[in-house]
């Protein structure tokens, strides 16, 4: 049984019990359990719809309110409340959503607070953003007519990544739009990103999400040496002053302190940095290691006032922080190193190994050359030749460089094979004891990357690009060979694969973009594809000839036409054409305002004729598939001149005077009426309109050329004042 069918039972059965209880079925209509069972069924049937409507009920009378889909809707639950056994009275005060013919959602995320803008299908989506975001949900909007079925639940998903960043901007508009903001750390972006993994199929995301702090640790290495003097490297929290442990020594060699720019709210952090620099600044040698909870000294030497700083800092630092401490007797020892170099195949080791580890066993699995290894007397007392196994096993994925593994750091110039040989090098050399202090150098034979891009345009939006591109195009490339603007952003590129046949296509597909709804076009190694909605009018079989030309046999071409038409009177800005236009008539034509009269409609005209002539297949009435362009726009020139003006519209049409002159005449009378029923489709009165045939009689242009043959095969339109001969 269904919750639905439940609640119905359920409502009856107390209806019955009662009668039956009292011994008759005639009750007091304000009866409580009357209105309980009358409730429930109500309730029940109306918990199928979204956002279900609000119900009270008074005696046996039930008031129903709130917001429906579609009146198909709030009949239906007017009907189905009237149909309740015992119902009185319905008194239905239901609202149906307005259709919006563009959703849209807008985020901001900054300083101010988050303020959202936008449509919903939903109440209960609007006060669950709301509650997510801590905003004003006021200027949601309830509406119907959403471009996807889970465009609510995309909403939410958003919004929840946007609740994750410290600044966010989150645009929609149909079925793309973008994210941008800022993460903190690392890992509130990879949240975001598996968050942003799980929006809904149909709707195309773009991300810009950058991150404020890089995610490696907080921690400073303090060395100083009698030779190689002061180095400093680390990572300090923001509201350190490095000034402040370098002018604890006279003089540093070696500066590499950053602060990071996010508060790790460590207060103890950057005190026990401090102390453990003023030991050192006070010590002739030494090493010190600060990491939050711990602070390690080692290869100390100095006098009283090393010690003087030792016990200041020991009696500073909190009772959560180990302090470690190794000082070194008056004899230093040689500093341990091991170089391993790897030459035309050849592999060499160099260095100074602590006592106890032998030479011979070193880089043994390499077949290394030994023989400019040297022993030191002294035996290690940091634990470091620990690291020399993992730094022999990342050495053997190198194909050409070096590896120099020190008492505190490790230097790594190489050429590796391919980005999972850089990642496994990383892991091992990461979780060395020196791994915070690596120098890194790689250069990569194979980047690992395939082409595998998407490129998604709508008129109004224009081109976003994401993926990975081939190394033959980039952004700036594929935006001028598709005729539009730059894009922004920053892309992947594949440094060592191109895709021959990708600018073909979209080469091919330049010319028709104007007419492009929606398009996606998908770029991947074996495999290019394209998927578009086409404006009301064009030649679809002449498009999609055209550009299943530039692809392989293999690869798919989907082209359909509009058939969730917008609403009439809708503008918007062709990004393709560079033109406003309006829908009327079934047909996006050019917006024009112009005050019409004779010679103005005939210099309209004539613009329109020039910018977009109108073109035949050689020889045939058909129109050439780009000409719905000069269709339109002598259409929109029409509208005016016929519709406000009330002017009388002659459609001329004309050829070259290659061929016989009488079959020209036809042709030229025959093409003339198929645009002339094409501009009747676009809304002006077959009534107004005129066709003629001039054949070659009326050049523009000498015949004895091509380009002038050319200009010649045209369309043109002439205008009258209603009673007078057009000229």
């Amino acid at each position: 049984m269904t919750a639905k069918a439940l609640v119905e039972a359920i409502g009856a059965l107390v209806i019955f019990l009662t009668l039956a209880g009292l011994g008759l079925f005639q009750v007091p209509s304000d009866e409580p359990t009357i209105e309980a069972g009358l409730r429930a069924q109500a309730t029940a049937l109306v918990a199928e719809y979204p956002d279900p409507p609000a119900l009270t009920v008074q005696g046996r009378v039930i008031t129903v309110e709130g917001l429906v889909q579609s009146n198909a809707d709030r009949r239906a639950i007017e009907r189905a409340l009237r149909g309740i056994d015992g119902v009185e009275e319905v008194r239905a005060r239901l609202e149906v959503l307005p259709r919006v013919g563009r959703f849209t959602y807008d985020l901001r995320k900054d300083d101010k607070g988050v303020r959202l803008n936008g449509h919903v299908t939903a109440a209960t989506t609007a006060e669950a953003l709301g509650r997510i975001n801590g905003a004003p949900v006021t200027d949601l909007q309830v509406a119907r007519g959403a471009p996807i079925a889970d465009w609510d639940k995309a909403l939410l998903v958003l919004s929840e990544s946007a609740a994750l960043l410290d600044r966010a901007e989150v645009t929609v508009s149909g079925t793309s739009g973008t994210i941008r903001g800022e993460a903190l750390w690392p890992a509130e972006a990879r949240a975001v990103a598996a968050r942003l993994d799980t929006l809904p199929k149909g709707l195309s995301i773009k991300r810009e999400i950058g991150v404020r702090d890089d995610g490696a640790p907080f921690l400073l290495v303090a060395e100083r040496h009698p030779r190689r003097g002061v180095s400093l490297r680390g990572k300090l929290p923001p509201g350190l002053n490095v000034q402040v442990l370098t002018g604890a020594f006279d003089r540093v060699q070696d500066n590499a302190l950053v602060n990071g720019p996010v508060d790790p709210e460590l207060p103890d952090l950057g005190p026990a940095m401090i102390g453990a620099v003023k030991v050192l600044g006070a010590a002739e040698q030494g090493v010190a290691l600060v990491t939050p909870g711990a602070v390690v000294l080692t290869t100390l030497s100095g006098g009283p006032e090393m010690d003087k700083a030792l016990a200041a800092l020991r009696a500073a630092l909190p009772a959560s922080y180990r302090l470690d401490v190794s000082q070194l007797p008056e004899a230093l020892p040689q500093p341990f190193w091991l170089q391993l170099d790897r030459v035309n195949g050849a592999v060499t080791a160099t260095g100074v190994l602590p006592d106890g580890i032998p030479s011979e066993g070193v880089a043994k699995a390499l077949g290394a050359d030994v023989s400019r290894l040297s022993q030191s007397p002294y035996p290690d007392t940091l634990g470091w030749a620990a690291s020399i196994a993992a730094a022999e096993e990342a050495f053997a994925e190198v194909i050409e460089g070096k590896l120099l593994l020190e008492e505190v750091s490790i230097t790594l110039d190489a050429v590796l094979a391919d980005p999972d040989s850089a990642a496994r090098v990383e892991t091992l050399l990461a979780a060395l004891p020196q791994g915070a202090d690596l120098r890194s150098r790689v250069e990569l034979q194979d980047d690992g990357r395939d082409p595998d891009a998407t490129l998604i345009y709508h008129p109004e939006t224009g081109l976003s690009l994401g993926g990975v591109l081939p190394v033959d195009l980039d952004a700036a490339t594929i935006a001028g060979l598709l005729g539009l603007p730059p894009v922004g952003g920053t892309l992947q590129q594949d440094r060592d694969t191109a895709l021959p046949g990708a600018a073909p296509l979209l080469k091919a597909v330049e010319p028709w973009l104007g007419e492009a709804e929606t398009l996606t076009i998908t770029l991947a190694l074996g495999q290019l594809s394209v998927e578009a909605v086409l404006s009301p009018g064009v030649d679809l079989e002449q498009i999609e000839a055209a550009t299943r030309a530039a692809l392989g046999p293999n690869e798919s071409l989907t082209l359909t036409l509009l058939q969730d038409y917008p609403p009439a009177d809708t503008r918007r800005q062709n990004i393709a054409l560079g033109a406003e236009q309006v829908f009327l008539a079934g047909y996006w034509l050019p917006l024009l305002e112009f005050a019409p009269s004779v010679a103005e409609c005939a210099r309209q005209s004539h613009l329109a004729e020039s910018d977009e002539p109108v073109r035949f297949l050689s020889g045939e009435t058909r129109l050439d598939a780009r000409s719905i362009r000069g269709v339109n726009a002598l259409s929109a020139v029409a509208r005016v001149c016929v519709g406000q003006g009330g002017l009388t519209l002659r459609v001329e049409g004309h050829t070259d005077n290659f061929g016989a002159e009488g079959v020209n005449r036809m042709l030229s009378r025959l093409r003339a009426e198929v645009v002339a029923q094409e501009i009747a489709k676009r809304g002006v009165p077959v009534a107004s309109m005129e066709v003629v045939g001039y054949g070659p009689d009326r050049p523009v242009a000498d015949n004895a050329t091509p380009e002038g043959r050319a200009l010649n095969r045209r369309i043109s339109l002439a205008w009258s004042t209603p009673g007078q001969s057009i000229q």
